[in-house]
């Protein structure tokens, strides 16, 4: 299972992560349109340095298989394939999902509050079949205790934090795709 305890300290907050979600060159679809993205998120590294433990969860997908079974089947470039699969296929994928649903089945301390952060925008709704985020047609939100927010969306630069971290992870990396998420308990 793919994960990895870590401490506060191995985690790097910068308030411009959030403002990433839109810039000139990059305007995130989901920026201003989620009850869990940016500027509805909320900057959280005095929240989280409240915790004790952390977890950095993460999946692993082969994506450089997958752009070979993809490229004989449609005969589509390699470019497309991978573009295509990071925009589309990886968010909608259960695989980090699945990873915490498996870390949360084993651990077993004890604990009075968690915080889980995943990556991308929220897809709490959709996992329940409950339709779109409400945010847009101005209803509360369903599941005000369960919304995803993002490493990203609150704060925590995810590529420095994982590059400090010295882990025996390639990323970025051109055979894998990866997904990562933060356990936190206190």
């Amino acid at each position: 299972m793919p994960f990895v305890q870590i401490k506060y300290n191995d985690i790097y907050f910068d308030r411009k992560v959030q403002e990433m979600c839109v810039s000139p060159s990059f305007r995130c679809p989901f920026y201003g349109h989620s009850w869990s993205c940016p500027p509805n998120s909320p900057y959280l590294e005095k929240v989280l340095s409240t915790y004790k433990v952390f977890y950095l969860i993460y999946s692993v997908f082969d994506l450089e298989t997958y752009i070979k079974i993809e490229k004989e089947r449609t005969n589509r470039s390699e470019l497309f394939i991978k573009n295509t699969f990071l925009l589309t296929k990886s968010f909608e994928s259960p695989d980090l999902e699945n990873e915490f649903k498996k870390f949360l089945t084993q651990y077993h301390k004890d604990y009075m509050k968690r915080l889980l952060l995943y990556d991308g925008t929220c897809k709490y709704c959709k996992i329940q079949n409950a339709g779109n985020c409400t945010f847009d047609i101005g209803d509360t939100c369903r599941f005000p205790n369960e919304k995803r927010y993002s490493m990203e969306a609150v704060g925590i630069e995810v590529i420095k934090t994982l590059r400090e971290l010295h882990l025996d992870i390639e990323y970025p990396s051109n055979k894998y795709s990866y997904r990562f998420g933060l356990a936190c308990f206190k």
